[in-house]
């Protein structure tokens, strides 16, 4: 919160302006009003005045400041002993002219208190970043937008129809300014309401995009509660510029005092000025949205944190830092909230919107809230003890083997790696452990040194099988890349282990400044009973990838058919760094199409295995589509270069296209 300060006397009292407003209603008309006197409450010797008047049925005030550009806050309530706390109406830095506002609820109160502070300093509010997905399934991240000098975000609350009047004068904004800028319209509305969200805002400009904050903590995070509000948001610093109505409109009795702040802020942020106006309440409806209080550590953030987040980030893990107590979460608040807001934390990118999946790592919508407005109010402790430091060391024998130990390991030679350079990718053969046929009901593969071990697929089979599989292109019998969780086949599926299969490893080491020895190994789990299905891992890929330089959007697709009635259990697509979406789709034999996983924004360093909680049973002759899209653009962070032409490649600055798929084949 800001400071809020007058002048100190010398008993160090803070002196400011405050004056009663008086209404008396006149005859039988609604609303109609009269000031009948103001009662000034402070001591005389201030030069900062605050005047009153009526308006029509409402009250004008005419704000007199004397320190020049300084920033000011304007307040109003209902009543001064008992009544709520002090509402925010402007907040404003200071000019040579006085600075009028029109207070529309003085036609609905009997009283009405208002009072001038100047303000010792008025930081800039810094804005977390956020990832949202729009009406059609495609990701918008804010950080994304740096390039342009400012975003519009309109929060819409639960009725997004509350916009409507206000599209001419978005778009009007939007077009007339020089430079161009985003301008995003937020709806308080869960996934599954998509496509009646879309339906809605089907006349709306394409150039304003709609889009969905599920949590509605973007909601909470930037609006006071009513809609529709803009908050517009400078991309410099990434700090809040102004958030009040997008047009200010109050009926004062037969005619309309009309202004413009949003236009206006979008003139001065542009023109590189201060912000005159940073805030102005805004009166309209509620935006729908439940009151939410705030949590408590102990019972509700504190076991969303064991549960969510303490399995990476705790001492030895893959994570950078570990949330061992309290204090290291106050620490790093800002950086939860930031990652939680942009889907990067728990990393988990498929679109909620699509097919249920039963190992979903993602917050629900309700965590999410939960744990932003948690941070929001300061990271409060309550309780005796901390959960997070009590809680026991891991056992470092589930962490070695997750699912248990194997019935048999397999171990690669010790390869050793260079501290620098380019490695090249190594095939190495090892020796079937099991003399006879065996069904597997799950393969592990641990890295020896994750540092170094950029990924590792294994197959099977004879030479000639070993060669169709095109080094993973056309798939693989087991695989390890970052972020894909080590699982049990689905329920009903295994892999068969003949005894003459041969055992092929192919790793990819990408080197971290130090030598290292990496032996990588293989667990393997025998089934208990021959399983009623083998599930055969395959692939949708191409090797067609030629992305041009400084391209936002390279878009690419593959397909795969079904000759076979088949049953659908996982999904994994696999890019590079240059990798930013993928979609796969259903196309059946007699046309009709269904979008089976959406992937909006795809992470390198974070690739899933996308399990089904309901495996989809598709007839001979369905075609698999996986379409994407590659990022060759500045915007990519990850980019190794975006001034390349960039083609297939197996290397981590050349680029891939696959759409992994585990399946089994209906008799």
């Amino acid at each position: 919160m800001p400071k809020l300060v007058g002048k100190f006397n010398s008993s160090c009292f803070m002196e400011f302006l405050m004056y009663r407003v008086v209404l008396r209603r006149l005859g039988t008309a609604a609303g109609l009003l009269a000031c009948l006197g103001l009662t000034r409450l402070e001591a005389e010797d201030r030069e900062d005045s605050l005047r009153a008047a009526p308006l029509g049925n409402k009250v004008q005030l005419w704000l007199n400041t004397a320190d020049a550009n300084a920033p000011y806050i304007l307040e109003g309530r209902a009543r001064l002993a008992d009544g709520p706390e002090w509402e925010t109406l402007m907040q404003f830095r200071s000019s040579s002219a006085p600075r009028g506002y029109v207070d529309a609820l003085c036609g609905t109160l009997e009283s009405r208190f208002f009072r001038l502070r100047r303000l010792l300093e008025a930081p800039p509010v810094e804005v977390s970043n956020f990832r949202l997905i729009d009406t059609a399934g495609a990701a918008h991240e804010l950080y994304y937008q740096r390039l342009s000098p400012a975003v519009a975000v309109v929060l819409a609350g639960r009725d997004v129809a509350s916009v409507q009047p206000y599209l001419t004068e978005l778009l009007r904004v939007q077009q007339s300014s020089k430079t161009p800028f985003p301008t995003w319209i937020l709806s308080a509305t869960a996934a599954e309401e998509r496509g009646a969200l879309a339906g809605s805002v089907r006349s709306f400009p394409s150039s304003i995009k709609v889009m969905q904050d599920a949590s509605h903590a973007v909601h909470r995070t930037l609006g006071s509660g009513q809609a529709p509000e803009v908050a517009l948001i400078s991309t410099l610093d990434w700090s809040l510029f102004y958030r009040g109505p997008i047009l200010d409109e109050v009926d004062v009795g037969g005619r309309v005092i009309r202004s413009t702040p949003f236009s206006d802020a979008v003139g001065e942020l542009l023109g590189k000025r201060q912000a005159s106006l940073a805030r102005m309440a805004t009166v309209g409806v509620g935006s729908g949205l439940r009151p939410r209080a705030v949590p408590s550590y102990s019972s509700e953030v504190a076991p969303l944190i064991l549960k969510s987040c303490m399995p990476c980030h705790q001492p030895g893990d893959i994570a950078p830092w570990s949330m061992t107590n309290h204090a290291v979460l106050k620490e790093f608040s800002k950086l939860i909230k930031s990652s939680v807001l942009a889907g990067d934390m728990p990393p988990w990118h498929a679109d909620p919107a699509y097919a249920s999946l039963s190992n979903k790592k993602a917050l629900d919508p309700e965590s999410v809230d939960l744990l932003v407005a948690w941070i929001d109010a300061g990271c409060p402790k309550d309780g005796q003890g901390d959960p997070l430091a009590e809680r026991p060391p891991p056992d470092e024998k589930a962490r070695d083997w997750p699912l248990g130990a194997p019935d048999a390991i397999m171990s690669i030679d010790p390869q050793s790696i260079p501290a620098e350079g380019v490695v090249d990718y190594r095939y190495l053969l090892g020796r079937n452990p099991f003399p006879t046929n065996v069904w597997l009901s799950a393969v592990v593969v641990k890295p020896g040194d994750r540092s170094v071990v950029h990924h590792c697929l294994v197959f099977k089979g004879g030479f000639s099988e070993v060669a169709a599989l095109r080094g993973g292109l056309g798939g693989f019998f087991a695989g390890y890349v970052p972020g894909m969780e080590q699982k049990p086949f689905p329920e009903g599926t295994g892999k068969l282990l003949r005894s003459s299969d041969l055992i092929v490893f192919q790793m990819h080491y990408t080197t971290s400044g130090k030598s290292v020895v990496d032996q990588t190994q293989l667990g393997l789990y025998l089934a208990k009973t021959k399983p009623p299905a083998e599930l055969i891992t395959t692939a949708a890929s191409t090797t067609a990838i030629s992305i041009p330089p400084q391209t936002l959007d390279s878009p690419i697709s593959a397909t795969r058919t079904f000759t076979r009635k088949s049953v659908i259990y996982e999904l994994s697509p696999h890019m590079h760094y240059r990798g930013s979406r993928a979609r796969y789709s259903l196309v059946y034999p007699d046309g009709t199409q269904e979008v089976l996983l959406n992937v909006p924004r795809y992470f390198f360093d974070w690739q899933a295995l996308y399990r089904l909680a309901v495996p989809k049973e598709v007839p001979a002759g369905t075609r698999l589509v996986c379409d994407g899209g590659f990022d060759n653009s500045t915007l990519n962070r990850f980019n190794p270069d975006p001034n390349a032409l960039v083609r297939f490649g197996e290397q981590s600055w050349e680029e891939m296209f696959i759409g992994y798929v585990n399946y089994a084949e209906v008799p």
